[in-house]
């Protein structure tokens, strides 16, 4: 798993010699990373490139300003086994060996996912629904190969995401793990990955629990999990907010109720956009649609972000990282959804094609007001 010269260099051309401007800008600043030292992780998700390409501005960005990484894609199932027992790693590998160089904390995401996990792990031999035993041999085996490979060198695990419905009356999603497994699949999965790397940190990851009704929901999994015995360190709020409707004391009650359980809190995918919506969750299936007569209103800001939103997207990361300061014995690790506006999936969800700014970065790579509005937060706390 050595870093390739090529690839190596061209990281270090990145980091240490920038050329164009836009290479140049986000060193202007000091790092992030300095800011939240002694602290918690601050991280980014990102995908590294081959070696045979140039490495971009949120490759530079990501070396630059953040000690965690997590691939966005390059080990979630379809990426690390898209035939059964076939494995590839080359992808992830690219973000271990890059994590090394600068000195960052792999971050693994995710092993158990309903979605971007290939159709052969739900098919039995008639085409329809495996066996619970097939199922979980094959989920099992699925852990093993990818946890067992980076064992002692990805640190932490997203195990299962997005485990939790989001229907009022329903606790359980109704994936495909679920209809063929039972609801035992979550405890499985973590047994699974502690068995191949016990010393690796194990997470449970979901959207929207901070929010009270989904909140409960994820308190009644964690502690029949607990109870269990299964061996579970750790809950990520994934922290996919909007500038409308992000209730702040939410967040705080979430981190006091999970920490309470003896969990360490995790806030795995963070970004805050800007533009309207009428979809508050983070759900990949679900697209929101944008007439030809909405496109002004649902997308504003295609000339830039206008100076007040930028203040208010500020403040709103300020109080944010104060609460996450607040609890900094219990967080362990922030991370980033994204390097910078360009890249972030927001753009293209829950509607396709719009244009977002909810990350720290700009899209030429200039710190935002956000970024100093987090840094000065992390700097001046006691």
């Amino acid at each position: 798993m050595k870093l390739s010269i090529m690839f190596a260099s061209a990281l270090a051309a990145a980091v240490i010699a920038p050329g164009t401007a836009q290479e140049k800008e986000p060193w202007d600043v000091p790092p992030l990373k300095d800011a939240f030292k002694h602290k918690f992780l601050i991280g980014t998700a990102l995908d590294f490139p081959p070696p045979t390409e140039k490495p971009s501005a949120d490759v530079a960005i990501a070396m630059r300003h953040f000690n965690a990484f997590t691939c966005g894609n390059s080990m979630k199932p379809d990426a690390t086994e898209p035939e059964e027992g076939k494995f590839t790693f080359e992808r992830g590998d690219r973000m271990v060996d890059a994590a090394k160089k600068c000195g960052a904390t792999p971050i693994g995401h995710c092993l158990v996912w309903h979605s971007q996990t290939p159709r052969w792990f739900f098919q039995g031999p008639d085409g329809g629904l495996p066996s619970r035993e097939l199922a979980l041999a094959r989920m099992r085996n699925h852990i093993a190969g990818v946890v067992g490979h980076y064992k002692g060198i990805v640190k932490q695990w997203d195990v299962v995401n997005e485990a939790l419905s989001d229907s009022p009356n329903e606790y359980l999603r109704p994936t495909p793990w679920y209809r063929a497994i039972g609801d035992d699949y979550i405890a499985e999965a973590f047994r699974a990955a502690h068995e191949a790397d016990p010393k690796a940190i194990l997470t449970y990851n979901d959207y929207n629990i901070d929010m009270p009704n989904k909140r409960t929901k994820a308190l009644r999994l964690l502690k029949s999990l607990l109870d269990q015995k299964v061996p579970i360190n750790a809950v990520g709020i994934q922290g996919h907010w909007r500038l409308q409707g992000i209730n702040l004391a939410d967040v705080e009650e979430s981190i006091k109720q999970f920490s309470a359980l003896g969990l360490k809190v995790m806030i795995t995918e963070l970004d805050l956009g800007v533009l309207p919506t009428r979809y508050g969750g983070a759900d990949v299936g679900f697209r929101e649609q944008m007439t030809p007569e909405q496109r002004a209103a649902m997308n504003p800001y295609t000339a830039g972000l206008p100076d007040d939103v930028a203040k208010k997207q500020a403040d709103i990361y300020r109080q944010a990282f104060e609460i996450f300061l607040r609890h900094r014995d219990v967080i362990g690790r922030v991370t980033f959804w994204g390097t910078h506006d360009g890249v972030s999936w927001l753009n293209f969800f829950p509607i396709r094609g719009r244009t977002d700014y909810p990350l720290l970065f700009d899209r030429q790579g200039k710190p935002k007001p956000a970024f100093y509005a987090v840094e000065e937060t992390a700097r001046s706390a006691k």
